[in-house]
């Protein structure tokens, strides 16, 4: 599906790279501004600073950094929604776990940032 989109899109059409680095989850959005089949790569407006500018049709892995936690997905609805409804960076764990010590965590400190759990089994819930 990444495949399809992305070897198929035009400059000004939307991206949007997805984030999971440093236990956090986010999506932006982006504009395609150049494309190059011949070498199967698309490039964004303001890429990313762990990832840059330029990624592969391919996969939507980054040119720069291929193995790091960076890449484009498609702009389906249910992405867009998300990204509408979750604007900025969703935590991917309990803060108390790094800043508490072991035999005080409780579960119950956690940061003003939802975990990724929560938002899943909410946005599950309302689906259904």
């Amino acid at each position: 599906m990444v495949e399809t989109y992305y070897r198929n899109v035009q400059p000004g059409d939307k991206a949007v790279i997805r984030c999971t680095q440093g236990n956090v989850f986010k999506y932006r959005i982006d504009t395609i501004t150049d494309t190059n089949p011949k070498r199967g790569r698309v490039y964004i407006e303001e890429g990313d600073a762990w990832g840059g500018r330029a990624y592969y049709a391919k996969n939507g892995k980054s040119c720069m950094s291929p193995t790091g936690q960076l890449n484009l997905v498609v702009p389906t609805d249910d992405v867009l929604n998300w990204i509408k409804d979750h604007p900025g960076t969703v935590l991917t764990y309990d803060v108390d776990w790094d800043i508490i010590p072991p035999g005080q965590r409780d579960g119950r400190r956690r940061s003003l940032l939802p975990r990724t759990r929560d938002i899943v089994e909410e946005y599950l819930r309302k689906k259904k």
